[in-house]
């Protein structure tokens, strides 16, 4: 493939992604930023997905204990290396504390998106999704747009969706109401 038409679908994925519009037919994957917060009462399931992760090693959600931070994300999508830096703080200012980051590569290659978790240092797992089984699995909670960022409570319940690059400071706040929201239930004194 010759060096110009390689660079031109690189620069029509990367537009796809920050513009909101598909990045290839029929692929389903487009930008859009938003959140939705769901109150305990309204929570469902997150489902039981499994895969290997970027390291060959199996991986369920299931294995992973309390408040499951998933995010889905691609090595040519801008939005998502604009906020791995964030997603590697709320990692390790609470990896000690109850909450696990996830990530889910999807639409990628192995070899880029080693690269991507290499340069940006993430210190989680991130299951290959090539196939966008696990993205289908989340049904019409899933990843419709990169990067999508699904925070799962210590129930395995989903309690928070949202759509667009996320930061530090609003990762942590519902990373935070979960913790209290998870200690107030272990004390007694739940909602």
């Amino acid at each position: 493939m010759p060096t110009a038409l390689v660079l031109l679908v690189a620069l029509a994925l990367l537009a796809g992604c920050a513009s909101g519009t598909p990045t290839e037919t029929g692929a389903g994957f487009v930008a859009g930023s938003g959140s939705v917060d769901l109150e305990p009462e309204d929570r469902e399931p997150a489902p039981d997905v499994a895969g290997e992760t970027l390291e060959g090693e199996p991986l369920a959600l299931g294995d992973l204990d309390g408040i499951v931070v998933v995010n889905f994300w691609a090595s040519w999508c801008g939005p998502c290396a604009a906020e791995a830096p964030d997603l590697v703080a709320v990692h390790e200012r609470y990896a000690d504390r109850g909450a696990q980051l996830l990530g889910v590569n999807v639409r990628d290659s192995e070899t880029n998106a080693r690269s991507f978790e290499r340069d940006f240092g993430k210190p989680y797992p991130s299951l290959y999704d090539a196939d966008q089984s696990i993205a289908a699995a989340f049904g019409g909670i899933g990843a419709s747009a990169l990067p999508t960022t699904i925070i799962v409570d210590a129930d395995g319940r989903v309690a928070a969706r949202l759509f667009g690059q996320v930061d530090e400071t609003a990762l942590s706040s519902r990373v935070e109401a979960l913790l209290e929201e998870t200690a107030a239930d272990a004390s007694g004194g739940g909602r």
